[in-house]
């Protein structure tokens, strides 16, 4: 790959050879106030960058939540992201028909809740309910639609309950009774059409459309997990003004668990801390008893406090910015490094119009080619990020999942040129009249870095001028559902190896789908490469619809993630992969660790 010299002007704050002196330095500053100086001890502690978004593993989409559920919640099976394995989890053994539409699953007789009670069918068929109605808005519903009947459910659910609103808004009012029997229809709809049984409390059969190869990876993810059912339905209330069930969020920071631990204590934007549960099935495996996650939003403080010792494992170091070029340079015994199956860009904002009732004129595909071709992107991975992350030019990232070629000649690379001829002919001459438009990101992770580079090359190239938002995480994502922008930072890594993990995420009616891009064609060729059974013509399906993706540019592809982990020689368990998939139960420092069990990873 080219690489262009580093100007001086663009060095990192702290270059190479002085970085980890120059941490350790201010350690004595820092350590106490970045995790506000009372987190619990652990046998592992490590540090997230962002507080979580969701605990409810039904509502879950970033990767650092998903990192909690896998620590908290056992689903049915699991997949080893580093031998491509399906195993077992909760279920300790299944069966598929020979025509692959009917699974079969059975609970293990150990299997219990952190507060003693057996693990039931129950508990999945009401966690999976929960996030296939429309009630809950959860981001991933769809990947519950291979099974017969659940996209139907969702769609009668979504009209029961604008009937219900409408019905409502006529003077008919909602009560109590009504938001009753109407859910009751609704339990009784979820058992009669959607293809999930329970045929007793240990045994769990699930019907599909069609054939789906990666089913059982499906089942592997978080929103599949379980949820205790008595305990969530104590705090599950039914509104009589919108017929919808709602949860209390509290009850998510202190659940009952099925999984290998338990949360012993939490301090909002603070830390997170799990204790081991001891009813867990495979508690003898476990190489900890406890851990507590940091939350650390500015990078620079969390290597210090790894640094003092008081984290043993980052494993989010932002690639965004200089901070992880420089500890690579530095090339410590404690750096690794990891090409990822993950993929940086912006979001365009592609509805119709904006929030604030403007025309949006990136609803346009010429302006959304425009910006996307105005990006320099050699530039920002050699002299921002300094990197050198694989430079973009396909949504899926090449060379991750078997069989699959990503349509690398249809990607946008930089051509300012063009990108003015495209800009003049949808009416924005030199960029005159282009305005509003802004880069939201999430601080704390040197985005900043990347969009004021962005801001420059798009004023020079273009005459764009847009401004920079930088909010807090929390704030960052509620603003991404809301479509509250118009560019936006986003990444995304792939949840089981096939090209659907990326391109389903952008088909007109999927949650995480950030950016509102409807293509009629690219809906129907997913829908069309759901169907098809040979391998190679689906793959080839898949593929003419990333083209269609790359070409519409709904969104500015910038790099290909490459992660950068701290972590000394002595932390044993961990298992780096391009799908970022690590167990923190794995995780052990030096010798005297836990060894016996089935010590199953993922």
């Amino acid at each position: 790959m080219k690489t262009l010299p580093e100007p001086a002007a663009m060095r990192s704050t702290f270059p190479a050879g002085v970085l980890l002196s120059t941490v350790l330095i201010l350690a004595g500053s820092l350590v106490s106030t970045g995790c506000g100086g009372a987190a619990p001890d652990a046998d592992l502690t490590f540090v997230s960058g962002s507080e979580h978004n969701h605990l409810d593993p039904a509502k879950m989409s970033w990767s650092h939540d998903i990192r909690i559920a896998r620590s908290l919640y056992d689903p049915l099976v699991r997949f080893d992201f580093n031998t491509f394995e399906v195993l077992p989890a909760t279920a300790d053994r299944w069966e598929v028909s020979d025509d692959g539409l009917t699974y079969t699953f059975h609970i293990r007789e150990d299997a219990k809740w952190s507060n003693g009670e057996p693990v039931t069918s129950n508990d999945y068929l009401y966690a999976w309910r929960r996030a296939m109605m429309p009630d809950l808005a959860a981001d991933y519903t769809q990947l519950f639609y291979p099974i017969k009947g659940a996209r139907a459910f969702y769609a009668w659910r979504a009209e029961q309950l604008r009937e219900y609103t409408r019905i409502a808004g006529e003077g008919g009012g909602g009560s109590k009774d009504a938001a009753t029997s109407m859910w009751q229809l609704a339990e009784d709809q979820f058992e009669e059409a959607v293809g999930i049984s329970a045929p007793d409390e240990r045994t769990i059969v699930v019907e599909l459309e069609r054939p789906v190869p990666y089913f059982l990876e499906l089942v592997a993810f978080s929103t599949y997990m379980p949820v205790h059912a008595a305990s969530v339905e104590k705090v599950t209330t039914l509104n009589a003004s919108t017929g919808m069930v709602t949860t209390d969020t509290t009850y998510w920071s202190d659940p009952v668990t099925n999984g290998p631990y338990v949360i012993a204590d939490r301090k909002f934007q603070r830390y997170l801390a799990m204790q081991a549960n001891p009813h867990y099935w495979n508690r003898a495996a476990m190489r900890n008893d406890s851990v507590t996650e940091l939350i650390i939003p500015e990078a620079i403080t969390a290597v210090t406090t790894y640094n003092a010792g008081g984290a043993d494992f980052l494993p989010d170091i932002p690639s965004a910015g200089p901070l992880a070029a420089d500890l690579v340079a530095e090339g410590g015994p404690d750096v690794h490094t990891q090409t990822m199956a993950g993929t940086y860009f912006y979001n365009f904002n592609c509805l119709p119009t904006l929030k604030n009732g403007e025309t949006n004129p990136l609803a346009d595909p010429r302006v959304r080619r425009a910006l996307a071709m105005a990006i320099d992107r050699e530039t920002i991975v050699s002299r921002v990020t300094q990197l050198n992350q694989p430079i973009a030019l396909t949504y899926t990232p090449p060379d991750v999942i078997a069989g699959y070629d990503p349509p690398a000649e249809a990607g946008i690379a930089f051509d300012p040129d063009t990108a003015r001829a495209l800009l003049a002919e949808a009416g924005f001459p030199d960029g005159a009249g282009l305005d509003g438009l802004s880069i939201l990101y999430n601080t704390g992770h040197y985005h900043e870095l990347v969009a004021q580079a962005i801001k420059d090359m798009w004023q020079r190239e273009l005459g764009v001028t847009v401004t920079l938002e930088g909010v807090d995480g929390k704030a960052f994502s509620t603003r991404l559902k809301q479509q509250e922008y118009t560019i936006a930072r986003a990444s995304w890594f792939g949840d089981y190896p096939d090209p659907t993990t990326f391109l389903d995420k952008m088909t007109t009616t999927d949650g995480n789908n950030d950016c509102k891009w409807s293509n009629a064609e690219f809906d129907a060729l997913l829908a069309e490469a759901a169907t098809i059974t040979d391998p190679e013509k689906r793959m080839a399906t898949l593929r003419e619809a990333e083209t269609i993706l790359l070409e519409d540019a709904p969104m500015a592809l910038i790099f290909q993630y490459v992660n950068v982990y701290l972590y000394p020689e002595t932390l044993q368990g961990i298992k780096p992969n391009a799908w970022h998939r690590w167990r923190l139960e794995d995780l052990h420092k030096g010798s005297g660790a836990r060894v016996s069990g089935s010590g199953l990873e993922q």
